[in-house]
């Protein structure tokens, strides 16, 4: 076997991902942004939350509003698209009434 066909063999499952067209990889990728985005607002706010019990309201205060933005910009952003009328959006962050 030449190197040709051992890269091939083993970049075969990578590729087997993508076979579902670039929307729903794109879709895919998107819902790992936002997953990794709520676990960092989040940690931001708990962090925020420290800060004012430390003493620091000024940093408490900045951190909570900055982790409640990265932690809810998904829904932010639906609701921009919803408001403009574009609902098609390729990531769909549920049913927003």
């Amino acid at each position: 076997m030449n190197t040709a066909h051992l890269i091939l063999f083993k970049f075969t499952p990578l590729l087997a991902q993508a076979a579902g067209g670039l929307a729903e990889g794109a879709s895919k990728a998107m819902g790992i942004v936002m997953l990794i985005g709520f676990i960092f607002g989040t940690i931001c706010v708990v962090g925020g939350g420290f800060a004012i019990r430390r003493g620091d309201t000024d940093a408490g205060k900045l951190s909570i509003i900055g982790g409640l933005i990265i932690a809810g910009a998904p829904v932010i952003v639906k609701a921009l698209f919803t408001a403009f009328g574009l609902d098609g959006s390729t990531v769909d962050v549920g049913a927003f009434e």
